[in-house]
């Protein structure tokens, strides 16, 4: 039984690993906000290709895939998704913040 306010599992081929999870869940630790998400996006499309982002977002939009590792939520948006299947995995060494 699925329940509707569950959002959707995200696509097999998006792959959330133990690293990342708990790289993510480090960084929302030290954000000290608890209804923090992971979001992963892709943007852009002109001369230089598509861009592919990450942030954190505490509010999960509507239609909105979820993978859920350790405790710490990955949301992609639908168009995202599409272009974001050729991808393997979301990986520790792109999940660092970057040194201040």
């Amino acid at each position: 039984m699925v329940s509707a306010d569950l959002p959707p599992a995200a696509p097999q081929v998006l792959i959330f690993t133990d690293a990342a999870a708990g790289k993510v869940g480090e960084l929302i630790r030290e954000e000290a906000n608890p209804n923090l998400k992971l979001r992963v996006f892709v943007s852009g499309g002109g001369c230089s290709g598509f861009q592919y982002g990450f942030t954190f977002d505490e509010k999960m939009e509507d239609g909105d895939f979820c993978v859920e590792k350790q405790g710490v939520q990955l949301l992609v948006d639908p168009m995202s998704a599409q272009y974001l299947m050729a991808r393997k995995s979301i990986t520790k060494r792109i999940c660092r913040a970057p040194n201040s």
